[in-house]
């Protein structure tokens, strides 16, 4: 008797046994770690982004994504912690949801506890929201600020400018925090083609140089192919930098390049009028004259979560934080400007351009 229910408890096992391997055979080879690895962005020529071979290159849909930039978060800067929290907490509860942010520069002074700060403050909001909106960082002027600190007390030391800080470790810290290998890179959203640009020197190894961006030839000559290589009549291509590469309004006295290659960059972007460029620097209040500029492509100025500035007298507005929201369907943009702290679309920030009808 003991003999048949062992026969039978085997029988059973071995029936169990061959039901799971036949629906193991069955199973789509596409397991959950395949489909993690094929979310992740594939490699480019050393950068990260979506491969866009035009022939396979699926039609364009329907792209939502937020630009801020001039965040200013320092450790001890509780009030532009405030504020960045704030805005990502208005932009991670957006409806419908982002395809992605980017934050266009600024993020702090360079030092290691700023990026702490960022990373800390943005796990906070994530592990509260229930979108997972993907962020991109473009390189300020202001991350490597470093410099002006005093390498002990950290305390703003410009008369003993550099204070030990070199312009390697101050690129190396963001990329670093920024997970790439370059200031500059791409990548495709929703078919969509981003270019993030960034300044590969400061006033660290040139004094001239200032707070300007600085493009190198090789920056430069990989915009000119990557732009001309990827092109999509009437399809826009959108650029980030921090630094606008003209004086998009407001009153700058002595202050009409932002860009010390000026010239070469306006002169590769002019030919592309699907190109809309955003930037920050200027802390711009959204709805200013020089909020939009048009010449060729078409640019915009992103103003500053932590401290927007009136556009003309240039007067701190410490009540005020903002960004863009853009909205593109096909070839029409459409930016609408946020206030972060009331929650609320800005009237006076309201713009379309169609890059499908433009001449």
């Amino acid at each position: 008797m003991i003999l048949i229910k062992a026969v039978r408890l085997l029988t059973a096992i071995l029936v169990v046994f061959i039901l799971v391997s036949l629906s193991m055979a069955n199973r789509p080879a596409n397991t959950l770690a395949d489909e993690v690895r094929a979310d992740r962005p594939k490699r480019i020529s050393g950068k990260t982004g979506f491969p866009p071979p035009p022939s396979s290159r699926p039609p364009a849909e329907g792209l939502r994504f937020a630009v801020i930039s001039d965040i200013h978060v320092q450790a001890w800067d509780h009030n532009a912690q405030i504020k960045f929290r704030a805005a990502l907490e208005d932009l991670m509860s957006q409806e419908p949801p982002l395809d992605e942010l980017v934050v266009n520069g600024d993020l702090g002074d360079g030092k290691p506890d700023d990026y702490a700060a960022v990373n800390s403050i943005l796990r906070e909001v994530r592990a509260r929201s229930l979108q997972r909106v993907p962020v991109v960082f473009t390189i300020g002027n202001h991350e490597f600020y470093k410099a002006y600190h005093h390498p002990v007390t950290e305390a703003w030391s410009p008369a003993t400018f550099p204070n030990g800080e070199s312009e390697a470790a101050a690129l190396q810290r963001f990329l670093t925090f920024a997970q790439r290998d370059k200031v500059y890179t791409e990548r495709y959203i929703k078919s969509y083609h981003f270019i993030f640009l960034g300044s590969e020197k400061s006033a660290m190894s040139d004094h001239t140089i200032g707070d300007a961006a600085y493009l190198s030839p090789e920056q430069l000559a990989w915009l000119k192919r990557t732009l001309r290589e990827h092109y999509t009549p009437g399809k826009p291509v959108f650029v980030f930098l921090h630094q606008p590469p003209l004086a998009s309004g407001g009153n700058f006295p002595g202050k009409s390049r932002f860009v010390v290659q000026q010239d070469e960059l306006l002169e590769i972007l002019r030919p592309y009028p699907e190109v809309v460029f955003f930037a920050g620097h200027l802390h711009l209040k959204l709805g200013s004259p020089g909020s939009m500029v048009q010449e060729g492509f078409t640019l915009f100025n992103e103003s500053s979560t932590s401290m927007p500035r009136d556009g003309v007298a240039r007067k701190p507005l410490p009540d005020k934080s903002e960004g863009m929201v853009v909205e593109v369907q096909g070839g029409r943009v459409s930016v609408r400007g946020r206030d972060f702290l009331q929650h609320a679309w800005l009237p006076e920030a309201q713009y379309t351009v169609d890059v499908g009808n433009r001449p």
